[in-house]
């Protein structure tokens, strides 16, 4: 300010120095309302141009609360701009200062006794809300040349120097995944700049590459990039392609483009199929091993084709790469296994795409005259979705034509995935139980039902009485009551207790339920349940945990299992008591937690 002006403060000057804003935008409301337009006009015509087109844009408006927000930024004045852009950078400074404090409030300590840690989440978080509003100011900041300039690259460049060099050398950084603002911004600022040296599409495609391999710990959003890419004009698209098929074999795009997870792998395919659709599918199949399911476009076209031969040779790429995932080493014969027998096989969700490969594989088989093999492919697709469906399962294998070694090993790969996927069973083959026998009797009628019920009734009759002796045969008894009181009863057992605490019926659970126990319904022996309920009640004081095994004097289980021997074998609860008050007098939290239970 000059002397003069100092001396002489203007009106506006002291009016400022007077009153808060609030007051002078009451003034300012007032003058604005009694001046005519003429006046208005004379008045606005003496401010820099810039600033006369955002106070007539405003002065205009019926109602500034009712402008959109774009409304508003349009109508704030560059200068205005300019002092909002250098407040945002000031804003990411401050924020870039504090992460870089070993003490800072970035640094975090979940409880007094654990380790801190520098929460990458919130520091991401903050300056992505910074970048959200520097997002619309991007354009005009370069155009206008604000300061500092839109250099998002060098801005992370230094807050990655500064964070993991203010934080302590032992503490570890999780990778700074930015979003959708701060990679935008980044995108943006970049774009301005490359196209203002006169360089084009792919030159901005190399640099923005280059930078991400600069970053050590800063990683860009992917699906940002992808759709910033995909928003460029055609012309810039084609160019972009170009560039990168010319150098996919160098080492600055030939891992990107070689991984599915990239989004410049993700564009690069989405600019062939729309540009160089002749390539498309050659391109596409080499991705198979990453991602199987590419393989089925492949293998459609091959056969829209009737190339057999080539299209075996998909099918053979696109179950290796499913296989693969599942970390299996062996490989799969449609006429051995059920391919959903496969140990980690999970295909929720993707059930239907590998019904399609079955089925194209099924449509190649029969342009090769392999007939068993196509034969043995529709049981396959009948097991994907309806693995759990007897009655579908032994129809499929009942009407399909298939050689009896064929029909046998399918038929036996499936019996032992049904077994496998009963609750409480591990994915090993185990040795044969009821529900094998079960299975067996409804395949194989010279067996029958006489022939089950005579194995289930020697099973019981042969049950060891002591928990310890029965092994997998405890579970398997568990699952059998469990059945035949859903069965019979509806679920409700008379003895509530027992049927809660060591049956456990929420333990068991598994899609083919409803095809076992109407199976089962059909099959049992009269008396099943009443034979397997005695075995209960004459054995179970036998099964109830011992108290000397307890572990950090726990005691619920004990007095759970008391209830439920007093309510199925009230004599044997009275003796095994006896007993415990006896040898277990002094151990006052198992009578604690007999007493709550009701038991004592």
């Amino acid at each position: 300010m000059s002397k003069q002006n100092s001396e002489n403060p203007s009106k506006s000057n002291q009016l400022f120095k007077a009153l808060t804003q609030p007051e002078i935008t009451l003034l300012l409301d007032a003058l604005l309302g009694v001046l005519s337009s003429e006046l208005k006009e004379q008045a606005i015509s003496q401010l820099p141009a810039d600033t006369q087109q955002t106070v007539r844009q405003i002065v205009d408006l019926p109602s500034l609360q009712a402008a959109t927000k774009s409304t508003v930024i349009e109508t704030v004045s560059l200068a205005k701009q300019a002092e909002i852009w250098s407040g945002l950078w000031r804003e990411w400074d401050t924020i870039v200062c504090e992460a870089a404090e070993e003490e800072g409030e970035y640094i975090v300590r979940e409880a007094d006794w654990e380790q801190p840690y520098f929460d990458t989440t919130t520091f991401i978080e903050d300056l992505e809300s910074v970048a959200n509003k520097m997002q619309p100011l991007i354009k005009i900041a370069f155009e206008h040349e604000f300061s500092p300039e839109p250099d998002f690259v060098t801005a992370l460049l230094e807050a990655e120097t500064d964070v993991t060099s203010g934080i302590p050398d032992w503490m570890e950084i999780d990778r700074l995944c930015l979003e959708q603002h701060l990679t935008d911004c980044l995108l943006q600022g970049e774009w301005l700049n490359i196209r203002h040296q006169g360089q084009d599409a792919f030159q901005f495609a190399e640099c923005t590459r280059e930078y991400t391999l600069q970053f050590e710990e800063i990683q860009l959003d992917s699906d940002t990039v992808f759709e910033f890419l995909i928003q460029l004009s055609e012309a810039d698209r084609q160019i972009i392609l170009a560039g990168l098929t010319a150098n996919k074999e160098t080492a600055i795009w030939k891992s990107v483009l070689a991984n599915i997870h990239s989004c410049w792998q993700q564009f690069y395919l989405h600019s062939i199929e729309q540009y160089a659709p002749d390539r498309y599918l050659k391109e596409l199949r080499t991705t198979i091993p990453q991602q199987w399911q590419n393989g089925l476009l492949i293998i459609e076209e091959l056969l829209n084709q009737q190339n057999y031969s080539e299209s075996l040779v998909a099918i053979e790429e696109t179950l290796s790469s499913l296989l693969k995932s599942t970390h299996s080493d062996v490989a799969w014969i449609p006429e051995i296994s059920m391919l959903i027998a496969i140990q980690g096989l999970y295909y929720d969700g993707n059930s239907a795409n590998i019904n399609m490969l079955l089925r194209y594989y099924q449509q190649t088989a029969w342009g090769l005259n392999q007939t068993e093999r196509a034969n043995a492919l529709e049981i396959q697709q009948i097991g994907i979705d309806r693995w759990f469906n007897w009655s579908k399962m032994f129809a499929a294998f009942v009407e399909t034509s298939l050689s009896e070694f064929t029909r046998q090993a399918l038929f036996t790969s499936w019996q032992d995935y049904v077994v496998s996927r009963t609750n409480s069973y591990s994915w090993k083959k185990v040795d044969s139980w009821w529900l094998h026998w079960l299975i067996e009797s409804v395949d194989n009628r010279q067996k029958g039902v006489n022939w089950f019920q005579s194995q289930i009734t020697q099973w019981l009759d042969h049950l060891p009485r002591d928990k310890t002796q029965l092994g997998e045969n405890y579970d398997r008894l568990r699952l059998l009551t469990k059945d035949l009181t859903e069965i019979y009863h509806q679920g409700q057992s008379s003895y509530p207790q027992f049927y809660l605490v060591v049956i456990h019926p929420k333990g068991f659970s598994t899609q083919s339920d409803e095809s076992r126990r109407e199976y089962l319904k059909a099959s049992a022996p009269d008396n099943l349940f009443d034979v397997v309920m005695n075995y209960w009640k004459v054995n179970l004081h036998q099964f109830v945990p011992k108290p000397e095994l307890v572990q950090n004097a726990e005691y619920t289980k004990h007095a759970q299992w008391m209830v439920a021997l007093k309510e199925l074998s009230p004599q044997d609860y009275e003796t095994l008591l006896a007993q415990w008050k006896v040898a277990h007098k002094r151990r006052i939290n198992l009578w604690k937690a007999m007493k709550q239970m009701g038991v004592s």
